[in-house]
Protein backbone atom coordinates (compact mmCIF):
# COMPACT_ATOMS: atom_id res chain seq x y z
CA UNK A 1 0.00 0.00 0.00
CA UNK A 2 3.10 2.44 0.77
CA UNK A 3 4.12 1.49 -2.75
CA UNK A 4 0.98 2.65 -3.98
CA UNK A 5 0.60 5.97 -2.53
CA UNK A 6 4.27 6.71 -3.48
CA UNK A 7 4.96 6.56 0.33
CA UNK A 8 8.93 8.69 0.90
CA UNK A 9 10.51 8.15 3.84
CA UNK A 10 12.06 11.76 4.86
CA UNK A 11 8.12 13.17 4.07
CA UNK A 12 5.48 13.32 6.35
CA UNK A 13 2.02 12.07 4.47
CA UNK A 14 -1.29 13.49 5.69
CA UNK A 15 -4.24 12.19 4.21
CA UNK A 16 -7.60 14.60 4.37
CA UNK A 17 -10.73 12.74 4.52
CA UNK A 18 -14.40 13.72 4.58
CA UNK A 19 -17.89 13.46 3.01
CA UNK A 20 -18.54 14.98 -0.61
CA UNK A 21 -18.53 18.56 -0.45
CA UNK A 22 -16.81 19.45 2.97
CA UNK A 23 -14.29 21.13 1.31
CA UNK A 24 -11.71 18.57 0.84
CA UNK A 25 -9.93 20.20 -2.04
CA UNK A 26 -10.53 23.43 -1.14
CA UNK A 27 -8.75 23.04 2.52
CA UNK A 28 -5.76 21.11 0.49
CA UNK A 29 -5.56 23.74 -1.78
CA UNK A 30 -5.76 27.27 1.35
CA UNK A 31 -3.11 24.77 3.39
CA UNK A 32 -0.53 24.56 0.24
CA UNK A 33 -1.20 28.65 -0.04
CA UNK A 34 -2.93 28.38 -2.95
CA UNK A 35 -6.29 30.85 -3.46
CA UNK A 36 -9.60 29.90 -5.02
CA UNK A 37 -7.99 32.17 -8.45
CA UNK A 38 -5.15 30.37 -8.56
CA UNK A 39 -4.97 27.46 -11.40
CA UNK A 40 -5.63 24.29 -10.57
CA UNK A 41 -2.54 22.72 -9.37
CA UNK A 42 -1.46 19.41 -11.17
CA UNK A 43 -1.78 16.26 -8.49
CA UNK A 44 1.55 14.49 -7.75
CA UNK A 45 0.20 11.59 -8.67
CA UNK A 46 -3.33 9.42 -8.82
CA UNK A 47 -3.67 6.58 -7.20
CA UNK A 48 -6.34 3.77 -8.06
CA UNK A 49 -7.65 1.95 -5.08
CA UNK A 50 -11.30 1.41 -4.29
CA UNK A 51 -11.39 4.65 -5.76
CA UNK A 52 -9.45 7.44 -7.17
CA UNK A 53 -7.17 9.11 -3.94
CA UNK A 54 -5.46 12.04 -5.23
CA UNK A 55 -2.10 12.91 -4.22
CA UNK A 56 -0.63 16.51 -3.75
CA UNK A 57 3.38 17.58 -3.25
CA UNK A 58 3.40 20.72 -1.07
CA UNK A 59 4.85 23.73 -2.84
CA UNK A 60 6.82 25.42 -0.57
CA UNK A 61 10.13 25.61 -0.66
CA UNK A 62 11.97 22.91 1.80
CA UNK A 63 8.30 21.47 3.17
CA UNK A 64 8.53 18.13 4.10
CA UNK A 65 4.73 17.68 3.40
CA UNK A 66 2.27 15.67 1.01
CA UNK A 67 -1.42 15.88 1.00
CA UNK A 68 -3.85 13.08 -0.29
CA UNK A 69 -7.31 13.68 -1.15
CA UNK A 70 -9.55 10.77 0.14
CA UNK A 71 -13.12 9.99 -1.05
CA UNK A 72 -15.76 10.50 1.03
CA UNK A 73 -16.66 7.26 3.51
CA UNK A 74 -19.63 6.13 4.16
CA UNK A 75 -21.25 5.52 0.71
CA UNK A 76 -22.46 2.31 -0.38
CA UNK A 77 -20.05 1.51 -2.51
CA UNK A 78 -17.33 1.73 0.13
CA UNK A 79 -19.32 1.09 3.96
CA UNK A 80 -17.51 2.46 6.69
CA UNK A 81 -16.57 -0.43 8.38
CA UNK A 82 -13.73 -1.11 5.74
CA UNK A 83 -13.50 2.12 4.53
CA UNK A 84 -10.45 2.60 6.79
CA UNK A 85 -8.92 -0.58 5.46
CA UNK A 86 -9.98 -0.47 1.81
CA UNK A 87 -8.29 3.02 1.29
CA UNK A 88 -4.71 2.37 3.29
CA UNK A 89 -5.35 4.90 5.75
CA UNK A 90 -2.77 2.73 8.36
CA UNK A 91 -0.20 3.94 6.32
CA UNK A 92 -0.31 8.11 6.92
CA UNK A 93 1.34 9.64 9.59
CA UNK A 94 -1.53 12.10 9.89
CA UNK A 95 -5.53 11.95 9.15
CA UNK A 96 -7.66 15.57 9.10
CA UNK A 97 -10.94 14.50 9.03
CA UNK A 98 -13.02 17.45 7.74
CA UNK A 99 -16.76 17.69 8.14
CA UNK A 100 -19.51 20.56 7.34
CA UNK A 101 -21.97 19.26 9.39
CA UNK A 102 -22.33 16.99 12.35
CA UNK A 103 -20.06 14.69 13.60
CA UNK A 104 -20.54 11.61 11.70
CA UNK A 105 -20.42 7.99 12.19
CA UNK A 106 -18.20 7.24 9.10
CA UNK A 107 -16.14 9.40 11.28
CA UNK A 108 -16.33 7.63 14.49
CA UNK A 109 -15.61 4.44 12.72
CA UNK A 110 -12.32 5.75 11.25
CA UNK A 111 -11.56 6.94 14.78
CA UNK A 112 -12.26 3.34 16.15
CA UNK A 113 -9.97 1.54 13.44
CA UNK A 114 -6.82 4.61 14.40
CA UNK A 115 -6.83 2.98 18.02
CA UNK A 116 -4.34 0.59 17.12
CA UNK A 117 -2.29 2.71 15.19
CA UNK A 118 -0.03 4.55 18.01
CA UNK A 119 1.76 6.30 15.13
CA UNK A 120 -1.33 8.28 13.38
CA UNK A 121 -2.46 11.36 14.87
CA UNK A 122 -6.53 12.31 13.75
CA UNK A 123 -7.13 16.05 13.94
CA UNK A 124 -11.44 16.74 13.89
CA UNK A 125 -11.55 19.82 11.54
CA UNK A 126 -15.01 21.63 11.29
CA UNK A 127 -14.89 23.84 8.04
CA UNK A 128 -17.47 25.95 6.89
CA UNK A 129 -17.78 28.33 9.67
CA UNK A 130 -18.37 31.41 8.38
CA UNK A 131 -21.34 30.02 6.32
CA UNK A 132 -22.91 28.48 9.12
CA UNK A 133 -22.13 31.42 11.57
CA UNK A 134 -23.94 33.91 9.42
CA UNK A 135 -27.40 31.95 8.90
CA UNK A 136 -27.71 31.61 12.58
CA UNK A 137 -26.82 35.71 13.41
CA UNK A 138 -29.72 35.82 10.17
CA UNK A 139 -31.84 33.82 11.91
CA UNK A 140 -32.04 36.01 15.19
CA UNK A 141 -32.18 39.66 12.96
CA UNK A 142 -35.19 41.03 11.84
CA UNK A 143 -37.09 39.16 9.13
CA UNK A 144 -34.99 41.00 5.42
CA UNK A 145 -32.22 42.50 7.55
CA UNK A 146 -29.61 43.88 5.05
CA UNK A 147 -26.69 44.97 7.21
CA UNK A 148 -25.30 46.28 3.37
CA UNK A 149 -29.01 48.36 3.24
CA UNK A 150 -28.46 52.31 3.79
CA UNK A 151 -31.47 52.71 4.59
CA UNK A 152 -31.15 50.31 7.66
CA UNK A 153 -31.85 51.90 10.96
CA UNK A 154 -28.91 52.34 13.00
CA UNK A 155 -30.34 50.48 16.39
CA UNK A 156 -31.12 47.58 14.15
CA UNK A 157 -28.42 47.81 12.46
CA UNK A 158 -25.46 48.02 15.83
CA UNK A 159 -27.52 44.86 17.19
CA UNK A 160 -25.57 42.56 14.01
CA UNK A 161 -22.41 42.23 15.26
CA UNK A 162 -23.27 41.71 19.00
CA UNK A 163 -25.33 39.06 17.63
CA UNK A 164 -22.40 37.83 15.42
CA UNK A 165 -20.33 37.55 18.98
CA UNK A 166 -22.77 35.30 20.31
CA UNK A 167 -23.88 33.14 17.53
CA UNK A 168 -19.76 33.08 16.50
CA UNK A 169 -19.63 31.49 20.60
CA UNK A 170 -22.92 29.39 20.31
CA UNK A 171 -21.31 27.71 16.86
CA UNK A 172 -18.01 26.49 18.29
CA UNK A 173 -19.54 25.51 21.62
CA UNK A 174 -22.19 22.90 19.82
CA UNK A 175 -20.15 22.16 17.93
CA UNK A 176 -17.54 20.75 20.35
CA UNK A 177 -19.77 19.26 22.33
CA UNK A 178 -21.74 17.46 19.89
CA UNK A 179 -18.16 15.45 19.13
CA UNK A 180 -17.11 15.33 22.90
CA UNK A 181 -20.71 13.31 23.05
CA UNK A 182 -20.11 11.33 20.08
CA UNK A 183 -16.58 10.66 21.97
CA UNK A 184 -17.76 9.46 25.03
CA UNK A 185 -21.01 7.29 23.40
CA UNK A 186 -18.12 5.30 21.42
CA UNK A 187 -15.81 5.25 24.61
CA UNK A 188 -13.41 7.25 22.70
CA UNK A 189 -10.51 9.71 24.22
CA UNK A 190 -12.20 13.54 23.85
CA UNK A 191 -10.22 15.41 20.83
CA UNK A 192 -10.32 18.83 20.35
CA UNK A 193 -11.98 19.55 17.11
CA UNK A 194 -11.08 23.13 15.14
CA UNK A 195 -13.59 25.50 13.87
CA UNK A 196 -12.20 26.89 10.74
CA UNK A 197 -12.96 28.38 7.27
CA UNK A 198 -10.89 28.25 4.08
CA UNK A 199 -10.93 31.77 3.21
CA UNK A 200 -9.56 32.82 6.93
CA UNK A 201 -7.04 29.24 6.36
CA UNK A 202 -5.73 31.06 3.55
CA UNK A 203 -5.03 33.77 5.21
CA UNK A 204 -3.71 32.39 8.44
CA UNK A 205 -1.00 30.17 5.91
CA UNK A 206 0.20 33.45 4.23
CA UNK A 207 0.10 35.16 7.91
CA UNK A 208 -2.80 37.98 7.41
CA UNK A 209 -4.99 38.71 10.13
CA UNK A 210 -8.57 37.48 9.22
CA UNK A 211 -11.99 38.48 11.11
CA UNK A 212 -13.01 35.13 10.25
CA UNK A 213 -10.27 32.87 11.92
CA UNK A 214 -11.40 30.94 15.31
CA UNK A 215 -9.25 27.63 15.12
CA UNK A 216 -7.06 28.09 12.05
CA UNK A 217 -3.71 28.85 13.37
CA UNK A 218 -4.21 26.32 16.04
CA UNK A 219 -4.73 23.74 13.70
CA UNK A 220 -1.55 25.12 11.44
CA UNK A 221 0.63 24.99 14.54
CA UNK A 222 -0.46 21.44 15.20
CA UNK A 223 0.29 20.40 12.00
CA UNK A 224 3.71 21.72 11.61
CA UNK A 225 4.38 19.87 15.41
CA UNK A 226 3.15 16.63 13.99
CA UNK A 227 5.83 17.13 11.25
CA UNK A 228 8.44 18.14 12.66
CA UNK A 229 8.33 15.06 15.67
CA UNK A 230 7.92 12.73 12.71
CA UNK A 231 11.10 13.73 11.16
CA UNK A 232 12.89 13.95 14.59
CA UNK A 233 12.04 9.97 14.77
CA UNK A 234 13.35 9.81 11.83
CA UNK A 235 9.68 8.89 9.76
Amino acid sequence: MKAQYHYSPGFIHIAVVGSAGAGKSSFINAVRSLSRNDPVPAPAGIVEITDTVTRYADPRQDSRMVWYDVPGSGTPKVPDWQYFNDMGLYIFDCIIMLTDDRFLDSGLAILRACKPFKNIEVLLVRSKSDQYINDMVCEKMPQDFDPYDPDVDAETLSLFPLRKLEERQRFIDETSQNVQMHLEREKLLPKKVYVICIDAMLATVNKIRSPKAIDEADLLNDIKGIVLERLQLGC
